[in-house]
């Protein structure tokens, strides 16, 4: 099993929700992963009973093991299901595309053609510089990010690979000119130009002012996040207006509650 079918495999469960333990087995140079949801293998290596009891064990105490199976050493590591996220490019905003994943929890894979430092991206999930891992990578759950600022020569071909494959969530960094050669040209490559214009985001990102390769990066997370959630975009303070409730708060109608609010766990 391959690492890009790994990860193929770790969207598609984060997709359906649901706690999951990544198995890893580690012989010499050898380094085997799978996948345990409800208490089977996902892709056929941890089949064993004992590194399955140990998978749920995991779960159920909510933490990692690391062991020794007849002599081979096994992490089991039991994980929220997050969202997965394909960067393609290697630049500064492809860079910060994955700290900012990072901090907030997303499993990021960082794809190029050739041009990728991986020093530079050592905290990606999962990194490669050959463009054909890509077919590999992209399902109808994927989420990519196709982020060359100011454009490379494989940036098309990048772009017709995820819309060919149909991925959830494709958005390009370009300006204005740039998007709407890139759409002529995927329908020049025989794509529909409705199915284009629907499936694709790009300029991609929020219009909230970002100038550093930082603030591109969160304005372009936060309209993926508002995408999978199916959220509005708009400020809070319009959503839950708290001036429709201040007359009752000056009359003492209302008072302050003990904060409840806390983050939900990733689910897609």
């Amino acid at each position: 099993m391959s690492s890009c079918e790994f990860f193929r495999a770790l969207t598609r469960v984060s997709s359906e929700g649901g706690k999951i333990v990544i198995v890893k087995m580690v012989s010499g140079d050898n380094v085997l992963s799978d996948i345990v949801i409800n208490g089977k293998s996902l892709l056929g290596v941890a089949t064993g009973g004992e590194i399955l009891e140990l998978a749920n064990k995991a779960l159920s105490d909510g933490k990692a093991i690391e062991t020794v199976v007849n002599g081979v050493k096994v992490i089991l590591e039991p994980v929220e299901p997050r969202p997965t996220i394909i960067v393609v490019g290697s630049g500064l905003i492809a860079k910060a595309l994955v700290d900012v994943g990072n901090a907030i929890g997303y499993y990021v894979a960082v794809v190029g053609s050739g041009d990728v430092n991986k020093e530079s991206f050592s905290n990606a999930y999962f990194i490669s510089n050959d463009l054909k891992d890509l077919e590999k990578l992209i399902d109808e759950n994927s989420i990519v990010i196709i982020a060359n600022e100011g454009g490379k020569p494989y940036d098309s071909e990048a772009l017709y690979i995820a819309l060919k494959h149909n991925a959830k969530f494709v958005g390009l960094l370009a300006s204005q000119r740039r998007a709407a050669v890139m759409i002529a040209e995927m329908v020049r490559r025989g794509l529909s130009l409705d199915y284009v214009l629907e499936k694709l985001h790009s300029p991609v990102g929020l219009d909230v002012g970002a100038k550093t390769a930082g603030e591109v990066a969160l304005s372009i997370l936060a309209e993926v996040m508002m995408f999978m959630r199916n959220a509005s975009g708009k400020p809070m303070r319009e959503i839950k207006d708290p001036r429709k409730l201040v007359k009752d708060a000056l009359e003492g109608r209302i008072q302050e509650q003990s904060c409840s609010w806390r983050p939900t766990k990733f689910k897609l």
